[in-house]
């Protein structure tokens, strides 16, 4: 078989729920409303940073020094500064140039407090100069930037004016109670609002009309009896409580049952948001949950990016035990329940763990804080120090091998991580790792030999967290076997909607009407999350090739995709996904437009880019797509992805020897991408240079053994 580029398809795709009651009746009244009755919880909740979460810009809310300080960016220099009892800023404008912005509103207050400016067409954008609110002795009551070390300009998504800088995409929902968003994709403007310009008891607890109701009239026994739960919506109660400092046990335990943790993670997690915000609703309804992608977190979970608190729990022993959040965290207050480690030793015996054997440092030193070691911290925004709440032990074994972080050296910083494996081998007895799925992620991304049964057995292991299983799932589609498929459809009928939600996205690489014959059992999953997960990996198939008793089904089904991205028109990732879904349905005048809208909401937007001239590949329109890829060529000179698109499109027009140089680099730029080898060695061999092909192949096959797409490009190569 000859193997052609211009044969290839190329489509760039960059890219816990319980069922509650209907709240059919209910208003949202206000937190005012719970005082009377809950003044206990309601003084500790206007302590919270959950009352701090925004507020109108005054004098009791401004923490930073708007007292004609400046502030020195990259040449760039913005005042802070009062008049009339107001706060202002001039600094640069979306053009570049200083400009005198009024402050509307604060966003947090520790250990950052964040300010925005609102504008004419309803947005609020958050400043990236922020104040650090922590006590001066600690580095504080000064103004810093988010992005230090790079220089943001106006023309890049990140500057404050920009659309990853839009609270009312960004930050709203997390930020307020009961938010609509209101957002036009015809007009680009909002008409935002909210029930309560901070968390208020409502947004935990769900709409509390019928509740206050039912305490207005509770001494009339028909009335009690007739309102389900007193007339709230949501239940978060602990799932148990530690008995004579000994946990609940186990076998009595049900941690999916946890409306708690849900309703946490609905803004305590990485996920994207699937519909408005419904805290009546299960999580899997509300929001996906982003597995462990390598982007955020390292190969054996702890986190890399800024993925707050949910994900890495949910990998931890104290979930699968059945702890949930305010077991320590008092959900009122925010504040931890006890100080130090008698947080800890509710439930684990100080016997045990409250010794100098256990914790190998001095009881008085740091080291025998069982955050330090269980709960690694790493810094965001500048200042903010969040905790790995994953409560892994220690594995500095993990760190001599895959190059992980290890606690025991972020703290005696002049010593080696081998240094840390012997000295925890010889106390413990044990060198190897901890985390069988470390070594599997970590292989996956790297391409070593055997990764890919590696990630199948995590897969399989019904021992191993459901988010690990959904991650291993996630990753398996790199490498196409029928025991990855037979593992897959296995997962499908998984009862955790993360595990079968990333199943339905490992299977792109069969036939599309194959594919919808696997997934068919999916199309009406209880969950929106697989639902959602479900019709992105089959929009691709044909409604003519779906049998006449499915069509409905999954028209619907795709209906109810289209929608839920629409829900995020303002954001340029969700409305690039849009643009896709209608390429792969083959409706090019709308993916044209969506895709240009996900470019005006950021010009420089690179997926949108890479999408939208594919598009015009997609209907001939080779030139308009060339035009586009050397506007992301200019605009992001690093990137692997925009040289192999400007690389398969000299291919396509017949610039064959043009071709080569780009994807070779391509392939520099993105050495864990096996696809771009492959395609440089294609191209090579389609300009005559054969023997530079097989070179770039069998270097390629060593690198990556379990790609099968290199193997038989390589045997194809040989038999010519």
């Amino acid at each position: 078989m000859k193997l052609t580029l211009t044969s290839m398809a190329f489509l760039l795709f960059v890219a816990f729920g319980l069922a509650a009651p209907t709240a059919t009746a209910a208003e949202f009244i206000g937190s005012e409303a719970c005082a009377a009755c809950h003044q206990d919880e309601y003084a500790k909740w206007r302590r919270s940073d959950h009352w701090h979460a925004m507020a109108i810009a005054d004098s009791l809310s401004v923490l930073g020094g708007f007292n004609n300080a400046t502030f020195e960016y990259f040449g760039n220099t913005s005042r802070f500064y009062k008049r009339d009892g107001a706060y202002f800023v001039e600094t640069e404008n979306a053009q570049g140039k200083n400009q005198e912005f009024r402050i509307s509103y604060t966003l947090g207050f520790y250990p950052l407090q964040q300010y925005l400016v609102e504008f004419p067409d309803g947005r609020l954008q958050a400043l990236s100069i922020a104040w650090d609110s922590r006590p001066a002795a600690e580095g504080g009551q000064r103004w810093f930037h988010l992005y230090p070390d790079e220089k943001v300009t106006a023309a890049d998504p990140l500057h404050w004016t920009g659309a990853f800088q839009n609270w009312n995409a960004r930050c709203a929902s997390c930020h307020t109670t009961h938010l609509e968003k209101n957002y036009s994709q015809r007009t680009d403007r909002y008409r935002t609002t909210w029930s309560e310009m901070r968390i208020g008891c409502e947004a935990c607890h769900g709409p509390a009309s019928q509740h206050v109701a039912w305490a207005r009239d509770k001494k009339r026994a028909s009335k009690e009896s007739s309102l389900r739960d007193k007339g709230l919506f949501v239940d978060l109660r602990k799932l148990w409580e530690p008995v004579d400092g000994h946990p609940a046990s186990p076998a009595t335990l049900n941690p999916a049952a946890s409306r708690q943790l849900q309703v946490c993670a609905g803004c305590h997690s990485r996920r994207t948001e699937l519909q408005p915000r419904d805290v009546t609703a299960g999580f899997d309804d509300n929001y996906s949950l982003s597995p462990l992608r390598e982007d955020l977190y390292h190969p054996d979970g702890q986190i890399l990016d800024e993925v707050y608190e949910a994900g890495s729990f949910l990998q931890s022993r104290m979930y699968r035990k059945g702890v949930s959040c305010s077991n320590c965290h008092d959900p009122h207050s925010n504040a931890l329940r006890i100080e130090g480690n008698g947080l800890c030793l509710q439930c684990h015996s100080a016997s045990t763990y409250q010794s100098d054997t256990h914790f190998f440092h001095k009881p008085s030193s740091s080291g025998a804080r069982c955050v330090n070691c269980h709960m690694p911290a790493k810094t965001y925004m500048g200042v903010d120090r969040r905790r790995d709440h994953s409560f892994r032990i220690p594995d500095p074994a993990a760190s001599v091998r895959l190059g992980v972080p290890n606690v025991c050296t972020q703290c005696h910083a002049d010593r080696t991580d081998q240094w840390a494996n012997d000295f925890l081998a010889a106390r413990s007895g044990n060198a190897a790792i901890r985390s069988q799925h470390a070594e599997a992620l970590a292989g996956a991304r790297s391409g070593q030999a055997g990764s890919a049964q590696a990630l199948l057995d995590v897969a399989r292991d019904a021992r191993q967290p459901a988010i690990i299983r959904a991650t291993a799932l996630y990753e398996s589609a790199r490498f196409p076997s029928q025991e990855q498929v037979e593992t897959v459809l296995s997962a499908l009928s998984a009862p955790e909607a993360i595990v079968r939600a990333n199943a339905a996205g490992a299977l792109g690489f069969i036939r599309p009407s194959e594919r919808f014959r696997h997934l068919q059992s999916l199309l009406a999953d209880p969950a929106k999350s697989v639902r959602m997960s479900v019709a992105r990996h089959l929009a691709d198939v044909p409604l003519e090739h779906v049998p006449s008793a499915e069509r409905s089904r999954f028209s619907k089904l795709l209906k109810e995709y289209e929608e839920s991205l629409k829900l995020n028109a303002d954001m340029p990732e969700a409305i690039s996904e849009l643009g896709l879904f209608h390429a792969a349905r083959g409706e090019w005048a709308a993916a044209e437009k969506a895709l240009l809208h996900a470019r005006k909401l950021a010009s420089g937007y690179l997926s949108a880019m890479l999408n939208l001239a594919d598009v015009y590949r997609a209907q001939g329109r080779e030139d308009e797509a060339e035009s586009v890829l050397g506007a992301a060529l200019e605009a992001h000179p690093e990137s692997g992805d925009a040289h192999y698109a400007m690389g398969m499109l000299y291919v396509r027009t017949g610039r064959k020897a043009d071709a080569p140089p780009l994807l070779r680099r391509a392939a520099a730029l993105s050495p864990a991408n096996p696809q771009y080898l492959y395609a440089y060695a294609i191209a090579l061999a389609e300009a005559g240079r054969r023997e530079d092909a097989m070179r770039v192949l069998d270097a390629a096959v060593q690198r990556f053994p379990d790609d099968t797409h290199l193997r038989e490009a390589r045997e194809d190569l040989q038999s010519e």
